[in-house]
């Protein structure tokens, strides 16, 4: 028995996919919260509430679910195509930022969504 040999233990892939998904849903739930509380914007009517907020909510606890139950051929791409989905839609966030910690965030989400991709394209077929 060889006592230096180091043992290494990998994360599985859907581990790491589920918790950056957790990761890039709390940041986003605390740019709102943070433009709320500074009073730079004001509270969505509930016509857009229902349809982009919580629809990208929703995407997002799925995401969260799928990638840990989900198949990983299917989910390999789902993880990408949803990233990718995200990543443009973070980017017209960046675009439209007024403040330096909007830029932060902005970044957060991009960092995450990087993440996202590179981890699930990484992925063993």
């Amino acid at each position: 028995m060889n006592v230096n040999k180091e043992t290494t233990q990998k994360t599985d892939v859907k581990i790491v996919l589920a918790a950056l998904w957790i990761a890039h849903f709390l940041l986003w739930t605390f740019g709102d919260m943070a433009s709320l509380l500074q009073e730079i914007t004001e509270p969505i009517d509930n016509n857009l509430l229902l349809l982009v907020a919580v629809p990208l909510a929703i995407t997002q606890a799925l995401m969260i679910f799928f990638s840990l139950v989900g198949k990983a051929k299917i989910m390999r791409w789902v993880n990408m195509i949803v990233a990718v989905v995200f990543l443009l839609l973070n980017i017209g966030f960046i675009a439209e930022a007024q403040f330096g910690w909007e830029y932060l965030l902005g970044a957060g989400y991009l960092l995450f969504n990087g993440l996202i991709v590179w981890y699930a394209w990484k992925w063993s077929k």
